[in-house]
Formats: structure tokens, C-alpha cells, sequence
């Protein structure tokens, strides 16, 4: 993961057509564990979890803009085929490490080898993703990371910047903490696919703790994982 960096602002100007999305969705989870933002007299005892909302429709995203939420999760439906092009592949190539401009990250993404070494699902996905992502953030430099997981359990930890992006290609998703504590907190799994924006915290406030999925039970590999981080000016 990249290191830990100077705080900015997500940018408020939002109005950006998402990556293709599937008609009828619906709203399978709303704010969690409220809606509101905490109330000042409770200020001093500090939120015991992190407030989380998720649909499946791509809309969610403009709900970053509340200050009380701290990961917006899109559950998006994805066509059948992808599924089953992308959970039945056989060994994922060396990690991909871009960074760069929204534009310069669309650049990197034809690189013929990169088409060699990658499903052309997975980069054109990163590529929209990325869009999005810089449409979000005011267009700042992003680090991309599609990596494989190691076999060993990953510690949780926080977005290093003002705003993370994770999504699992595979049979596994990333898990996340409803809690300060993962030691005491419920850890949830996101579904393979879903795209969860995860805001930084920023000095003085709790975050949304989260990890890079271990390997699936059966021994199965838990597939590629997109990491997408800003990058502070």
C-alpha cells in the first residue's frame, strides 16, 4: 500500500456519468449504524462504527458528500459473463503498480503488454473506474495497485489519503471492521466485484478500517484486488 500522505478535500463536483450499471437496482443497506451524524453532546465518547452505505445502484457515490458517512459501497450487478471469465482465471500476473493523472492512467492502460499480461475485462473496468474515481476527487493524481493477495493475513488499516478505492476480481472481497477494534468488532466481506470508496481519516477523527481478502477456505485463490488511492498535491 502506498504510504501514509497529506489529507485533501473530495471534491464536491460530482456530476459525472458512472461505468454502466444495471436498471431496477435497489438499496440492500442503508447507513450503518446510523444515518445522522453523531450528536455533539456525544461527541466526547467517539462513534463505536463506522457509518457505511451501500446500494446497488452507482448513485450511492454521491453520498460522500455526507461528512457523517464513511464508505460508500456500489454493489454493482455485473454482466454473467464477466463473472465467469474473471473468477475462473488461472494465475494472475505480477502486481500492477500505475500512478498518474486520470488521463495518463488511461494512457498506461493500452499498453500492449499490460493487454498481454491482463484481462481486457479488468483493465477496461479499471479504466472507467478510474474515470470515476477522478471525477470524484477533482481530477488529482491517483496510485493504482491490482495485486493478488498474499497467503498470509493482511493487518486492517485506513485509506493512506482522502479517498480509497477497493474492489475484488475473484471469489473473495475485502473485509472491513464495524469497529475501532477488529479484535472485538463484527468483520464483514465485501461481495466479489462491489466497489467500495472508503474515505481517509483525517486528523482527530475515526475512519472506516478495512483489509485485502485472505485466502478463500477451500484453498481457492481470492483473485486480483484494484487498489486506487489519491495521491495529495
Amino acid at each position: 500500500m502506498p504510504p501514509p500522505s497529506q489529507q485533501h478535500p473530495v471534491s464536491k463536483d460530482m456530476t459525472v456519468r458512472a461505468p454502466q450499471e444495471s436498471l431496477g437496482a435497489v438499496l440492500f443497506m442503508e447507513s450503518w449504524p446510523a444515518p445522522t451524524i453523531d450528536p455533539p453532546e456525544n461527541s466526547t465518547l467517539g462513534r463505536l462504527a463506522p457509518h457505511v452505505v451501500a446500494c446497488a445502484h452507482a448513485t450511492v457515490v454521491m453520498d460522500l458528500q455526507r461528512p457523517d458517512v464513511d464508505m460508500v459501497v456500489w454493489g454493482r450487478r455485473i454482466p454473467a459473463t464477466w463473472e465467469g471469465a474473471l473468477t475462473s482465471c488461472s494465475q494472475a500476473p505480477s502486481a500492477l503498480t500505475l500512478a498518474g493523472t486520470p488521463s495518463e492512467i488511461t494512457d498506461s492502460l493500452v499498453n500492449p503488454a499490460l493487454q498481454q499480461d491482463w484481462s481486457p475485462l479488468i483493465l477496461t473496468d479499471v479504466r472507467d473506474l478510474s474515470a470515476l474515481f477522478g471525477a470524484l476527487t477533482g481530477g488529482v493524481r491517483q496510485h493504482i495497485q491490482l495485486i493478488t493477495p498474499s497467503r498470509e493475513e493482511t493487518a486492517f488499516e485506513l485509506p493512506p489519503d482522502a479517498l480509497r478505492l477497493i474492489c475484488a476480481y475473484g471469489g473473495a472481497g475485502p473485509e472491513w471492521c464495524g469497529s475501532q477494534n477488529p479484535k472485538s468488532g463484527i468483520v464483514s466481506t465485501l461481495t466479489p466485484f462491489a466497489v467500495a470508496f472508503i474515505k481517509g481519516a483525517a486528523e482527530g477523527k475515526l475512519g472506516c478500517l478495512h483489509r485485502l481478502p485472505a485466502n478463500i477456505a477451500n484453498g481457492a485463490r481470492p483473485g486480483p484486488v484494484l487498489v486506487m488511492d489519491t495521491i495529495s498535491r
